[in-house]
């Protein structure tokens, strides 16, 4: 049930595509006190999908640093998976990174770039298979993002997500 779910947050912000699976940390790139909320993407995202799941996202703001997501991932035998977890955005070079962390699994950071253009969001996760080592540190993965996030291979494939309101 984890694999699904993971699964799942990783197609919006965070579906990843096949060739990889996304990058965990315990510690996230930021302390969530310097993060704002984006208004862009306050709301409920699909992610349309081949097998006609079409599981979706309503991400809510959560204070005034914080979004709240809450995830529903259709199964194959119809129920529904509601995986909950809270994020901040940091942003390096310009580019808006969410840092994930699921309710209840605390150490566990996920991050995802995402673009918002008109009811589209592109997600980014970045490759495993670019990033092998843990951080000790948050300055430490910080510091290794900056260096690295314009490098080809940085981030997997981006997935799309559609706004439903």
């Amino acid at each position: 049930m984890q694999t699904k779910i993971s699964i799942a947050i990783t197609g919006m912000i965070m579906i990843i595509t096949m060739t990889g699976c996304p990058y965990e940390s315990p510690v996230p790139l930021s302390n969530s006190c310097n993060s704002l909320v984006d208004p862009a993407l306050i709301g409920t995202w699909i992610f349309p999908s081949t097998a006609g799941n079409n599981d979706t996202v309503e991400i809510m703001r959560f204070n005034e640093h914080e979004y709240y997501l809450e995830f529903h991932e259709k199964r194959k035998n119809g129920n529904i998976a509601i995986s909950r977890g809270r994020g901040f955005v940091t942003m390096i070079k310009n580019q808006k990174i969410i840092n994930y962390c699921e309710l209840g699994n605390p150490g566990k950071f996920m991050f995802f770039k995402y673009e918002i253009q008109d009811n589209l969001m592109k997600t980014f996760s970045p490759s495993d298979n670019f990033i092998k080592e843990p951080f000790k540190s948050g300055g430490e993965l910080f510091d290794f993002f900056t260096r690295n996030i314009d490098r080809q291979g940085f981030y997997e494939p981006p997935d799309t997500s559609i706004r439903l309101r």
